[in-house]
């Protein structure tokens, strides 16, 4: 028995231990996105994926079969996240790889686009990023989210409306200073 494996009583109690290497196969590109999202560095953002995995192989046995893989997923990714900004606050926007466009044009206007948008999140709180990423960037629906982050559906939908209303304050501000300075 490997040293992370679980006592196979615990696997007989829970034969809906989640399938460990399947989910990484189909959730590490939201989990990477997710990361980014909740304040890792893109340069880190690997690592601490891979560290998500490693956790969840760890306690797989915990996982809960009526609950879907993707919402345990990302609650164990967004206590390792808070865990890492603690440990050390970085801009995002200067880790940022750089745009792989072949026409400069377009990347450049893509790269500032995105640091519009970082800039824009960056200034939400947490809670209202963390309802504004999942609904918005990641597409999820409110209840889904609800069920993600321990929530009220009702309290989601709440700060999802801020988190819009003050991303869009934000991006109109932005771009007025943008349009003063030129």
């Amino acid at each position: 028995m490997a040293a992370l494996d679980p006592p196979a009583s615990l696997a007989l109690r829970n034969p809906a231990a989640l399938d460990v290497a399947a989910a990484f196969r189909e959730h590490y590109p939201f989990v990477l996105r997710a990361l980014v999202c909740l304040g890792v560095t893109p340069i880190d953002a690997d690592d601490v994926a891979q560290e998500v995995f490693v956790v969840a192989h760890r306690r797989r046995h915990e996982f809960d079969g009526d609950r879907r893989p993707r919402a345990w997923l990302y609650g164990i990714a967004r206590r390792l996240a808070r865990a890492r900004r603690r440990a050390r606050t970085t801009d995002v926007l200067d880790a940022l790889p750089a745009a792989t466009v072949g026409d400069p044009e377009r990347a450049a206007a893509q790269s500032q686009a995105l640091s519009l948008a970082l800039c824009c999140l960056d200034r939400l709180s947490p809670k209202l990023r963390e309802v504004f990423v999942l609904t918005e960037l990641e597409g999820l629906a409110a209840p889904e989210v609800a069920t993600i982050l321990e929530l009220p559906v009702n309290t989601v939908y709440s700060r999802l409306r801020l988190g819009r209303e003050r991303f869009d304050a934000v991006l109109a501000k932005l771009r007025a200073q943008e349009s003063e300075r030129r």
